[in-house]
């Protein structure tokens, strides 16, 4: 399975925009972790390996909640985070897009 920024980034975008569920991206990325742990993720960029792996972290619990019906991050913190973990100049983002619904499909 690879993982790239783009991915990683179009989750976040598809949240924000309403096309993916917070509990979609939760479980997306809560298998994106699993396979982690069995050692077959590979990141692309090599580099930014840290960088995508944070933005799965703040995927991997989008969905808690502080009461009901109330998530704990809002929609500028999930843009927060994104833009923290995901952005930095030079890197190539055009070109790769990807879903929730497409992401480890072969």
């Amino acid at each position: 399975m690879e993982v790239d920024l783009q991915t990683v980034r179009r989750v976040f975008e598809d949240v924000l925009s309403g096309r993916v569920s917070r509990e979609q991206a939760d479980r997306w990325a809560y298998a994106v972790i699993q396979q982690e742990e069995t050692g077959v993720v590979k990141y692309s960029p090599p580099h930014a390996r840290e960088r995508i792996w944070a933005g799965l972290m703040y995927l991997y619990g989008i969905d808690t909640r502080k009461a009901p019906n109330v998530y704990l991050h809002s929609d500028d913190d999930i843009r927060d985070a994104m833009m923290a973990s995901l952005d930095e100049t030079g890197d190539d983002l055009a070109g790769h897009r990807a879903s929730v619904a497409t992401v480890g499909r072969k």
